[in-house]
């Protein structure tokens, strides 16, 4: 009976034992499987963590930035909500038209050069200064007659006009994305004449005179933000007053009209360029019985931003003005059109203040023949309101 029953209790061990092994071993099982689990999740938390560091990060140099350019912040508290590349992108659509960048400094010459050329306008209490110096010249040929005694030499008089201005400017950032502007030019002109027969000269005159040109006084205004498929838009009424010299020494300064243009000013990024387009229309009030003809403007160009400090320009200037009336009689043969390629660049000299030159050539009879710009332009970014 013994030996009957021990090879029965030794099966019944034998899968006792195998049970107990196998529950061993597949809590071990779990309990490995747990502890990875464990180790996965602490891993995936500490890289969110670091996640959201960077991002808190970005939007704070992104925030710097949007100051000192002077963009207003949406009114919400964005350290307290969570950081997601979704926030990222609701950001950016709040304030279109910024270019979210890593450095605070950078595109800043772009920027600044923007503003100089009325394509962005300075947040409100913030004041630039411009200082400008341009000088123009153009050189006009006609045939002539020469007599000499009892005999007629057909020649060709040569006339060079010399124009440089001194300009002073002022922009004044306003509430409500507006800006004010003030200009101030004084002018020099020199005209000279040569008489030729057979390349000799038999004649040559000069005269010059100077003067303060008239005052300008412009109001700008944002009408439209950067979007997805939209410019921004920026309109411009200017009057220019008729409170300038006219003439001096014999010589035509011009001005002394009063003057008003109506413009719109649209610019598009394409990082890291931008491109700018504009459009103006120019009506002349009369004046002793002449009136100049309305003027009718464009300009399409692009600027590139080549460093934070520095920028480059290309740009095409087309005007047409029609015909002069006098005494309510137009003057054939008075209306000009004025066409001209302009390529410029801006830096940074020191924080605050930006150097710009630029240089333009005629592609018309009426345009000058080559023009040289050079601007400093300071910004007192402490606002005085």
């Amino acid at each position: 009976m013994i030996k009957a029953c021990i090879p029965g209790a030794d099966i019944s061990m034998k899968r006792k034992y195998l049970q107990f092994s196998m529950t061993v071993l597949v809590l071990a099982l779990f309990s490995v499987t747990a502890q990875a689990q464990d180790t996965r999740v602490q891993e995936l938390e500490g890289k969110l963590q670091e996640r959201d560091k960077v991002i808190l990060e970005l939007l704070e140099r992104v925030e710097a930035l949007e100051r000192r350019v002077g963009i207003q912040q949406p009114a919400t508290d964005v350290a307290n909500q969570p950081s997601t590349g979704k926030d990222l992108a609701q950001g950016s659509d709040q304030a279109p038209g910024v270019v979210v960048v890593e450095e605070a400094d950078a595109e800043r010459a772009l920027e600044r050069a923007l503003t100089n050329e009325g394509a962005l306008l300075l947040p409100a209490g913030v004041l630039e200064v411009e200082t400008r110096f341009t000088y123009a010249r153009q050189e006009d040929t006609a045939p002539s007659f020469v007599s000499s005694g009892s005999q007629v030499f057909a020649g060709e008089t040569k006339r060079n006009v010399d124009n440089l201005t001194a300009s002073l400017g002022l922009r004044l950032g306003l509430p409500w994305d507006t800006q004010l502007e003030l200009g101030l030019p004084y002018r020099w002109r020199e005209v000279g004449t040569v008489t030729k027969v057979d390349f000799a000269p038999t004649d040559a005159s000069s005269q010059s005179g100077s003067g303060v040109g008239d005052l300008r006084v412009g109001l700008a205004k944002t009408l439209l933000r950067e979007g997805l498929g939209r410019p921004d838009l920026i309109g411009r009424f200017t009057w220019d007053t008729a409170t300038g010299k006219t003439d001096d020494n014999g010589v035509s300064l011009g001005g002394g009209f009063n003057e008003f243009q109506g413009s719109l000013t649209a610019i598009k990024r394409q990082d890291p360029v931008v491109f700018v387009g504009g459009l103006s229309y120019e009506y002349t009030l009369e004046k002793d019985q002449l009136q100049p003809g309305a003027t009718i403007s464009t300009n399409l160009g692009s600027h590139i931003a080549l460093s934070p400090e520095t920028s480059l320009s290309l740009s095409f200037v087309a005007a047409y003005q029609k015909e002069t009336e006098l005494s309510g009689s137009k003057i054939d043969g008075s209306d000009r059109t004025v066409g001209s390629v302009v390529l410029g660049g801006s830096t940074l000299l020191a924080p605050g203040t930006l150097l710009n030159l630029s240089s333009g050539i005629g592609l018309t009879d009426d345009a000058d023949d080559f023009s040289l710009s050079l601007s400093l332009t300071t910004r007192f970014d402490r606002p005085l309101f």
